[in-house]
């Protein structure tokens, strides 16, 4: 049995580091790439989360809940790898992206100005988060507490604040054409992440800023990214102990508790300690559509904060919310049949994969000349850092109407105000 444990291990720590294969393989790019770069950067924390939380403890990876555990994110990431290769290698990849309109061309000096308005808009955003929550210096006396702390209720503010700052962020890049240039531009937009108290989004910026400079063709790139991103790792070291007294490694691996939760959630239900939900997680979680801003009365116990508010009685409500992986989340209602059924009825990997072969392997990603709106909705999806995070799709789909006209509307008031400043005042 013990062999089999490290297969499964194996298995998981190759399904980590196989989109360096299969992009290479199916999208024909060089090793490193906005893929590979992705899934460097992400790897130690994807083994940490896999590893750290459960070889500290009493029962060791040899566990079988946690085994399972393993078992069910291996079955989910091996059938999306599959379908992810599937859908490469049909016309349906090379095709489909075209079915929407072009929405549009934009220079570069129209997307630097809409870059400029969606700072404004983040510097808006996050002032009124700030005030709601016990004010500027409040918030920034303690950012990580804050982040942990002060968001609920204000989700608005904060999804809106965070998304405004990505997409400032990505159009400066996308135009970018000089890497000192951008670089200096880089640490304003990561100082302004920085105060939004995430590490991972504050990670996800320094990731976009590695697939500009790679965009851009700098010399000595491959340097470059190794060298930086331990210095990334160090930065998101400080975030994580800002709001703590001491430095304790322990409370890392205490932090990536994600397997042992899912072990101790599976070890209940092979020892009948908790039935399968038969499909109130998965009906539940429409409420995420859901901005507690507007609807105040919102329950705080939907999807998988079920099996949450069962270990912790009232974390959902305090927004103490710990993370099961494993596929608890899509095991809980049906089993196993609803871990495959969940992961081979998943339309993301298609359309995950229609963007991919459109702005890679057709290379409309490093086209810097004439961007249309197609090329920047799609780029925006696969490349941009957090946008759309805490927005569900239904309601990113109205964000991106909404920001589509807001963008036709301030590149239609330009001019007016260049009429307006040529105009010589009256003596």
């Amino acid at each position: 049995m013990e062999i089999l444990y490290y297969i499964n291990l194996a298995l998981a720590t190759g399904l980590l580091v196989i989109p360096i294969w299969w992009s290479k393989r199916f999208l024909h790019l060089d090793w490193l790439n906005p893929v590979t770069i992705l899934t460097l950067s992400v790897l130690p924390f994807g083994l940490f989360r896999i590893y750290a939380g459960q070889i500290l403890s009493e029962n060791g990876l040899l566990y079988f809940p946690y085994q399972f555990a393993v078992l069910m994110t291996n079955l989910q990431q091996s059938i999306f790898t599959l379908l992810l290769i599937f859908a490469l290698k049909t016309r349906f990849a090379s095709r489909a992206i075209y079915a929407l309109p072009r929405l549009g061309t934009y220079s570069s000096k129209q997307l630097r100005i809409l870059s400029f308005s969606f700072l404004v808009l983040y510097i808006i955003a996050f002032f009124l988060l700030a005030i709601k929550t016990g004010g500027i210096w409040s918030w920034l006396s303690n950012i990580r507490g804050s982040y942990m702390t002060k968001r609920e209720g204000n989700g608005l503010y904060y999804a809106g604040a965070l998304s405004f700052l990505s997409l400032s962020y990505f159009l400066r890049g996308i135009i970018s054409k000089n890497t000192g240039h951008f670089t200096v531009i880089s640490l304003v937009y990561f100082a302004l992440v920085y105060v939004l108290g995430s590490k991972g989004f504050l990670l996800q910026f320094f990731i976009f800023y590695f697939i500009i400079i790679w965009k851009q063709g700098t010399s000595n790139f491959n340097r470059i990214f190794f060298l930086l991103l331990p210095v990334v790792f160090l930065v998101m070291l400080i975030n994580f102990f800002s709001n703590r007294d001491t430095i304790d490694l322990l409370d890392i691996t205490n932090y990536f508790d994600y397997y042992r939760n899912a072990a101790m959630y599976y070890s209940d239900y092979f020892s009948g300690a908790i039935d399968l939900f038969g499909g109130k997680v998965l009906l539940s979680s429409l409420w995420e559509y859901v901005p507690r801003g507007l609807y105040p009365n919102k329950p705080f116990v939907y999807g998988v904060l079920h099996i949450v508010e069962h270990y912790y009685p009232g974390g959902a409500e305090s927004g103490n919310t710990p993370a099961f992986d494993g596929g608890v989340a899509q095991f809980a209602d049906f089993g196993v049949f609803g871990v495959l059924a969940q992961a081979i009825l998943n339309p993301g990997v298609f359309i995950y994969a229609t963007a991919l072969h459109y702005v890679l392997k057709q290379q409309v990603f490093l086209n810097t000349e004439v961007h249309t709106g197609r090329s920047l909705l799609v780029c925006l999806l696969i490349f941009s850092p957090a946008f759309g995070t805490f927005i569900p799709v239904g309601m990113l789909l109205l964000f991106l109407v909404l920001l589509f006209l807001y963008s036709r509307f301030v590149l239609m008031l330009v001019p007016f105000f260049r009429l307006a400043a040529s105009i010589p005042p009256y003596d």
